[in-house]
């Protein structure tokens, strides 16, 4: 009996030990694993990235005011031309017969309205000597008036006329370079009023834009004069300098691919900087910066979340953390500072195993950073990460396990 005692009680102890691991490894387990960063100050740029094409700030086109063919081509793409110089010739033959016969009309209108004058004046004598009627004189001013209408009429034709003659030769009306040919010797080319067939393009190239389209949302934040980054396609790894020149005050809409209407609004960003071998039409990407602040106390994006109330039983389930330095974006709407921000956001800081819901405001926002107006202090330290405890498992007073490798870092720098 006595030995079967002992071993019972011997059980029992074997039994208490495991209970007690037992829960000691669930409320092991129930602390949640994070990730901390101290609130610190940094230059925070806030910016609105945008994708669009090179063009040139000056570009003329040229074409025929009337339909015909071309006989003569004196440039090609590429080649850099001055004010004045020839570019192309076109059939002038139907129009220099024309603006002679004009010539010749206003001549004969200039002989009869010589005639008109001479008779006028000639009658002007006789009827101060009384030696003609009124009804004469009226009508001897009459003819004279009408050759003069005609001869004005005969000028302003031939004017018309050479007019036309000399834009059949194609003149480079600025310094610049030919971007643009269209056709050949023999070629028709379509004239006249409406949609006339563009023949050259000259462009000044030592001045270039870039067009881009800007998201309804982010259109508000852009000003005149703001400065930009540019990056060209075809230039890699240079970034070249540029300003904001024009803001669209019209909207564009287009389908995007898809049903959802997207409203964007054309922007022109002048490149401050040009380099040889940028040509119309190269992709680039603009990131025009709205916004700067030096030394503005700063925490990750992912830090920042919405208020939530503890909870009535805390959750089982240990949970899975990822780095501070993700990066990544919290699966939530953040706005910016302004009109737009929700009425409250917060953080959770960090301090003896426990966390701290703490209401901030924040300002802009940087490519990984919120800037914070109110709410921390420098030094403080907020949780970063994981995103799943941020933005679910964690409450005010909730208690948390710093991640080890976290842990193990700053045991190394003490």
């Amino acid at each position: 009996m006595f030995k079967n005692r002992k071993i019972q009680i011997g059980l029992a102890a074997i039994l208490l030990i495991i209970v007690v691991l037992f829960f000691s490894s669930r409320n092991k387990e129930e602390l949640i694993q994070v990730t901390t960063i101290s609130v610190e100050r940094k230059n925070l740029s806030s910016k609105v990235v945008a994708d669009g094409i090179l063009q040139p700030e000056t570009e003329v086109k040229l074409s025929a005011n009337n339909t015909t063919y071309i006989t003569d081509i004196a440039v090609k793409e590429g080649d850099k031309v001055r004010k004045g110089d020839f570019l192309m010739s076109l059939d002038e033959e139907q129009q220099r017969a024309q603006t002679e016969a004009s010539r010749a009309s206003l001549d004969a209108a200039k002989v009869q309205l010589d005639q008109r004058a001479s008779q006028q004046k000639r009658q002007n004598k006789l009827y101060e000597q009384g030696l003609i009627s009124d009804q004469e004189m009226e009508a001897t001013n009459s003819s004279y008036a009408s050759a003069l209408s005609a001869f004005n009429n005969a000028k302003s034709r031939l004017i018309m006329d050479e007019d036309s003659l000399s834009k059949l030769r194609l003149i480079a009306p600025q310094d610049g370079t030919i971007t643009f040919v269209e056709g050949e010797i023999g070629d028709l080319a379509q004239g006249g009023m409406f949609n006339p067939r563009v023949l050259i393009k000259l462009a000044d190239l030592n001045q270039m834009e870039v067009n881009v389209n800007v998201n309804e949302n982010d259109i508000a934040e852009i000003e005149i004069n703001d400065s930009a980054i540019v990056e060209v396609d075809a230039f890699k790894d240079k970034k070249f300098k540029g300003i904001v020149k024009e803001v669209a005050y019209a909207s564009t809409t287009s389908s995007g691919g898809s049903q959802q209407q997207v409203t964007n609004f054309e922007v022109k960003i002048q490149m401050l900087e040009v380099v040889d071998g940028m040509r119309p039409g190269m992709s680039a990407t603009v990131e025009i910066i709205t916004e700067e602040r030096e030394g503005a106390l700063s925490i990750p994006i992912q830090s920042l979340t919405t208020p939530r109330p503890k909870p009535s039983k805390e959750k089982k389930s240990r949970v899975k953390v990822e780095t501070a330095s993700s990066g990544q974006r919290p699966n939530f709407s953040m706005m910016r500072g302004g009109s737009n921000q929700p009425k409250s956001t917060v953080v959770f800081v960090y301090g003896n195993n426990v966390v701290e819901q703490r209401n901030v405001k924040v300002g802009i926002v940087g490519e990984r950073d919120y800037e914070v107006i109110e709410g921390l202090e420098e030094g403080e330290q907020v949780v970063s990460g994981s995103f799943v405890a941020i933005s679910r498992e964690l409450y005010d007073g909730a208690k948390v396990q710093l991640k080890e490798s976290q842990n193990f870092n700053r045991r190394n720098r003490e």
